[in-house]
């Protein structure tokens, strides 16, 4: 019972965070997660699982969206539509879900090794950083926002694993793990090598690198269950636009922060990242860097007192957050230039969730180093780090709008015209300037369009072609998994035009034409693996743990 307060405690400690988000409307934002969280519903309601067109993007011409951007936070709005919820309501709550569960995580990891009182400093250090309420209420990064839920799990079922060996603690482990991976790939990237150093660090500690027979063995099932995100983008990015996005705006070179901008600055802004100047903070937040260096002579001082595993583990945490930040400064870049496959983290400074992350945790063990005052100290350090920064969680402006005004106006054609070029199919030799008509168009011969009905991932034509015969361009970008049926018949579907639209060759008469949108193989070899992975995993636990 006192462990179910201190854990409420810590999730209560997060309503100033997201407090102005209870009240109807939203607030402006950097990424377009709004539309995306429309398009995952329309794209589940019409029957496609997962989810992998997202018909209105590209000027509505329709792109790959979802074949290739992780796709569990979209899942966790799609929960919330079912259960009632408007579009954007479902995307406040999970934002509002990115705080209040990475403060009970947090807890939880920090308890670990501080203690109750430590593990509620760690909590409210790490939502109350300046950088948490960028990814929230400037950004709207969801998939970010979400991955600092699953630094502190990943790293307590590692640490419970290592400690006990036990397969539980394994497969959790693959599975948040997994999580991770799906709900935004960069946040995986960057924190794999820091939890590669967690392991080795805890494997010198104990002498003993036993745990790679199991570690190895949960890597492929991290792979697995990641499988039918992982496979089409394996095998079919290269048929889509991904270079652009690390061109131009999203070349990291330009991105690199200053140290008055990481240690000293308080500087607030909704405005974008440039190379000059930032009209965004990049700041790791004061009190979150000064209060783990501040304990640093305070551990030294106090090291007779202290386990040499608990001084050593205090010492790691510290040096990660500070290596996380050296990873955001020019002067890493000799790392950046030799490692080619970080261009596509875009933003140096997004190593600020690594370093927020680590810096937190330390911060806990303000409460270790004196366990006497532990419950008087720890409520000061809790409003220090809360009021230091509650004011930046903050709308810029905020829209009382409803759902009906995301799908017209200027809001819809904003959405529509969103990250254009990020999944645009390389066949195209241009982009879309003006948004897609309604009906096909006859590129050679004649005829008439009587009737469109479309879907998410499918659409019907009533036509008749009046000529002897007719090519005629559908308003669909053309991408694998395209099929169509005339009449009942397959169609032979190609890329025409400049915009590589669905095309094919109709005969005089009338036609019914169907399109649909289907897995490739790759899509379908891994939606196969995750599933049997997911499924076949927690059967083959209990099979052992029951026999």
């Amino acid at each position: 019972m006192r462990s179910v307060k201190f854990w409420l405690i810590a999730a209560f400690l997060t309503l100033p965070a997201f407090g102005l988000m209870l009240r109807p409307g939203i607030y402006t934002m950097h990424d377009p997660h709004l539309f995306r969280v429309q398009q995952f519903d329309q794209c589940f309601r019409s029957g496609s699982f997962p989810c992998r067109w997202a018909a209105d993007s590209g000027k509505g011409y329709g792109e790959p969206l979802f074949n290739f951007y992780a796709q569990l936070p979209y899942w966790l709005t799609e929960t919330g539509r079912l259960l009632g919820l408007s579009v954007i309501d479902s995307t406040k709550t999970v934002f509002i879900l990115s705080l209040v569960a990475s403060a009970v995580a947090m807890y939880f990891l920090s308890r670990r090794y501080f203690g109750n009182y430590g593990g509620l400093v760690s909590a409210a250090v790490y939502v109350y950083a300046p950088y948490r309420a960028v990814d929230v209420w400037v950004r709207g990064a969801l998939p970010e926002a979400l991955a600092f839920v699953f630094y502190p799990l990943i790293l307590l079922a590692l640490d419970k694993y290592l400690e006990t060996k036990k397969t539980s603690h394994l497969i959790l482990l693959a599975y948040l793990a997994a999580a991770l991976m799906t709900t935004h790939n960069l946040s995986f990237l960057m924190f794999s090598p820091f939890l590669l150093a967690f392991w080795l660090f805890r494997s010198l500690t104990n002498r003993s690198f036993s745990s790679l027979t199991g570690l190895i063995p949960a890597g492929f099932l991290v792979l697995a269950l990641s499988a039918y995100y992982l496979l089409p983008v394996i095998f079919e990015g290269h048929l889509v636009t991904l270079d652009t996005t690390v061109q131009a705006y999203y070349d990291y070179r330009i991105h690199f922060t200053t140290l008055k901008e990481l240690f000293i600055s308080r500087y607030w802004g909704y405005g974008a990242s440039l190379w000059a100047q930032k009209f965004l903070s990049v700041s790791v937040g004061q009190f979150q860097w000064i209060l783990p260096l501040l304990l640093l002579p305070v551990c030294w001082l106090k090291r007779k007192t202290l386990v040499k595993a608990e001084f050593l583990q205090f010492g790691f945490f510290v040096l990660a957050g500070f290596a996380a930040l050296f990873l955001t400064h020019g002067k890493s870049s000799i790392i950046w230039n030799h490692l080619d496959f970080m261009k596509f983290i875009q933003f140096p400074w997004r190593f600020l969730t690594i370093a927020v992350f680590f810096l937190s945790l330390s911060a806990g063990f303000a409460c270790r180093l004196f366990p006497r005052l532990a419950g008087r100290l720890a409520p000061g350090l809790i409003i220090i780090a809360m009021l230091v920064n509650v004011a930046f969680f903050r709308p810029d402006i905020w829209r009382t709008i409803g759902d009906a005004d995301l799908v017209s106006g200027p809001l819809w054609d904003e959405g529509r015209s969103s990250s254009l070029t990020d999944f645009w199919p390389v066949s195209a030799a241009a982009i879309p300037t003006d948004f897609a008509p309604v009906n096909p168009e006859f590129a050679a011969g004649s005829g008439t369009v009587h009737s469109v009905t479309r879907s998410a991932v499918s659409a019907v034509y009533e036509l008749t072609v009046s000529s002897t015969s007719a090519q005629v361009i559908f308003p669909t970008t053309y991408f694998p998994g395209w099929v169509g049926t005339d009449n009942g018949w397959k169609l032979v579907l190609q890329p025409a035009g400049d915009l590589s639209q669905i095309s094919t060759y109709l005969t005089s008469g009338p036609h019914r034409i169907v399109l649909n949108f289907t897995d490739t193989l790759p899509r379908t070899a891994g939606n196969i693996i995750s599933l049997l992975a997911l499924f076949s995993t927690p059967l083959w636990f209990l099979k052992k743990r029951l026999g």
